[in-house]
């Protein structure tokens, strides 16, 4: 099993404008693009908002308490820029997301033939977490004096 590595960083366009990045890397591939176009991007899309954050997080927590039944499993819980996520059996796993997008290649598990890829909401909160994290460190900085500025921790498995 490689190494997997959730990685936080600036990327500077030519024209000199700086965006913070969220991918994941690991030792067999430079970057996951399976995981970075599905929980990755759905972390950094949706906590732009903390109105839906704070949504998304409230759903979660009644998934866990048992007080949330979709209504047609066949539908998606949550839907946001091109990402289904399921949080309910029969599409997720107990106490898992399954998520895709409309970059099928990427968004399913080709380990599990062809079902939506499953993740724990440990490891959501703990990605989320991170990115937070990233991003207070870097906020009021003047960006060209840290453009180097990486962090990574080990991906939650």
């Amino acid at each position: 099993m490689s190494h997997k590595s959730l990685v936080f960083k600036l990327f500077k366009f030519e024209e000199g404008d700086y965006i913070q990045q969220l991918v994941l890397e690991s030792d067999d591939v430079k970057q996951d693009r399976a995981i970075g176009l599905t929980l990755l991007d759905f972390i950094v899309e949706h906590s732009t908002s903390e109105k839906e954050d704070a949504s998304f997080e409230e759903l979660l927590q009644k998934v866990e308490r048992g007080e949330y039944q979709p209504q047609d499993p066949r539908f998606a819980d949550w839907d946001m820029n091109a990402k289904q996520i399921w949080l309910c059996p029969p599409v997720a796993l107990p106490g898992h997301m399954a998520i895709t997008n409309e970059y099928t290649e990427y968004s399913i598990d080709p380990d599990s033939g062809g079902e939506p890829q499953q993740f724990t909401f440990n490891q959501y909160r703990t990605v989320l977490k991170f990115w937070r994290e990233c991003l207070q460190m870097i906020e009021g900085k003047d960006l060209s004096t840290i453009e180097d500025f990486r962090r990574e921790m080990p991906f939650p498995e």
